[in-house]
């Protein structure tokens, strides 16, 4: 009886440990404790360097329209001067105001002027009453400058230099997040395959006690502890390389993910979430309607749009100095104190001066290259918009391949697995050798990790298509 009941409770003793037990590699339960994607991003919408200094564009450009404003300041001029020693004996002291507007590119002007002594008759507009002479007025051009001059084009260049630099700040923006979402994915990725290698490890360490114990009642040769010993050094081999890829993967993702104060933070393995959030396919429908978004959100286009804009801004311009200067002068003046001069006391004063440049060949070379730069910007933003589409389209199938890939993996792993268990009972029967399942836990352990690839394949595809539709600036609820 003990002859046949010893060889039974040895092979019970000699077991071998089950499969490792790996947390699964996709999840539907949200993850709260552990550092997350919105996590990373938010820490770029605070914290990211590179896309501080393009928020610095938008002060520029307000700058610089604040500038273009300046030209429509109030100005201010006086004088005064003397004439002394000749035959005239003169003083004359005048201060004036003018105010430019965008009103049909009118301006308005005030002055007062005083003076006293002797002057010439053919400076005879200098001389006034006792108390001075008071001017009001206006200048407002009819044809040349009447629907754009220099001043209002300047002011609207600036105004969408303005638009210009918040697009290029979205455009920034959307770069450094698919570029922050693609690490954080790399830094998960390396956390799925330490945790297979981390699993394959401790099957292999806690098979080497069973197997001496085995060795030690006879029932396995020395050989078997030798060759898992030699599996225990391959596999820890493997475990310091997927030690490293979490390390490194780490070290990249503190330049997006920072600290309260901005400064880098290394996440730690304890951060990494336990699994993927299940993917999803994207149908059809969704397809085109993405690529109508994309041709709305995507800042290129804009920027295109809003360059055109600019030189359309030049060509009206240009267009503008080839018309003849047609200005309407209207002027109100009035003598105050002790009649000295023999006009006024009231006068109002009403002309017009004309100008035209005969060839005007400036005016007409700008209005040419303005028009030939329109038409430039026009087939450029023609092909942005094919490219676009082409850029969604790409983008959705390789999110497309990449989840056919996920689910062919998962069956994958699940069929490795059911053929690894199938083979450490084998082995605990008898049936196989301690080589063939180590095959079988490497076939396993390769499944996996390539379904941890598989994984992060999609959700970087996933961040391209992100980036191709412009979803971080999507409308917000």
């Amino acid at each position: 009886m003990i002859a046949f009941l010893l060889p039974l409770l040895l092979a019970q003793q000699v077991k071998m440990p089950p499969a490792a037990e790996i947390r699964p590699l996709i999840t539907n339960e949200p993850d709260r404790e552990h550092l997350t994607l919105q996590a990373v991003l938010d820490s770029v919408e605070k914290h990211y360097p590179p896309l501080r200094v393009a928020l610095l564009e938008q002060p520029i450009a307000e700058a610089d329209y604040l500038a273009a404003q300046g030209r429509f300041d109030l100005v201010l001029r006086s004088f005064f001067d003397t004439n002394n020693l000749g035959f005239y004996d003169s003083r004359r002291f005048d201060v004036s105001v003018e105010q430019p507007t965008t009103l049909w590119g009118t301006s308005f002007f005030s002055g007062y002027q005083v003076s006293g002594g002797s002057f010439p008759s053919y400076d005879g507009k200098f001389q006034t009453n006792g108390l001075g002479e008071y001017r009001a007025g206006m200048r407002m051009p009819l044809f040349r400058d009447r629907a754009v001059d220099g001043r209002r084009a300047d002011l609207r260049k600036a105004d969408l230099n303005r638009r210009l630099a918040d697009l290029t700040v979205q455009q920034q923006r959307l770069v450094i997040l698919q570029a922050a979402t693609a690490r954080y994915w790399n830094w998960v990725a390396a956390g799925r395959r330490f945790a297979v290698a981390q699993a394959i490890l401790d099957i292999a360490v806690q098979r080497e006690k069973i197997l001496e114990t085995a060795v030690e009642l006879g029932q396995l040769p020395r050989f078997e502890v030798l060759d898992n010993k030699r599996i225990i050094e391959q596999r820890r081999s493997q475990f310091v390389a997927a030690r490293r890829g979490v390390e490194q993967t780490a070290f990249d993702l503190s330049l997006f993910y920072r600290d309260a104060q901005g400064q880098p933070r290394v996440a730690l393995v304890d951060q990494l979430p336990p699994a993927f959030p299940r993917p999803s396919n994207i149908d059809e429908q969704q397809l085109e309607r993405d690529i109508a978004q994309a041709l709305d959100r995507r800042p290129e286009l804009a920027r295109l749009s809003t360059q055109q804009d600019q030189v359309r801004v030049d060509q009206r311009l240009a267009e503008n100095r080839r018309l003849p200067g047609l200005d309407f002068i209207l002027s109100y003046d009035r003598e105050l104190g002790a009649r000295r001069v023999p006009r006024g006391p009231n006068e109002l004063r009403a002309g017009v001066v004309f100008e035209l440049p005969v060839q005007r060949r400036t005016a007409t070379g700008q209005a040419v290259a303005a028009r030939t730069r329109i038409n430039q910007i026009d087939q450029r933003l023609q092909f942005q918009r094919e490219q676009v589409a082409v850029e969604v389209r790409d983008a959705v199938s390789a999110v497309r391949a990449a989840y056919e890939g996920t689910n062919v993996l998962e069956a994958e792993v699940r069929a490795t697995r059911e053929v690894e268990d199938a083979e450490r009972t084998r082995y605990d029967l008898g049936e196989s050798t301690l080589f063939v399942l180590n095959q079988r836990e490497l076939q396993t352990a390769d499944a996996q990790v390539r379904e941890v690839s598989a994984l992060a394949d999609y959700y970087r595809a996933l961040a391209l298509y992100e980036l191709a539709v412009a979803q971080a600036l999507r409308p917000r609820p």
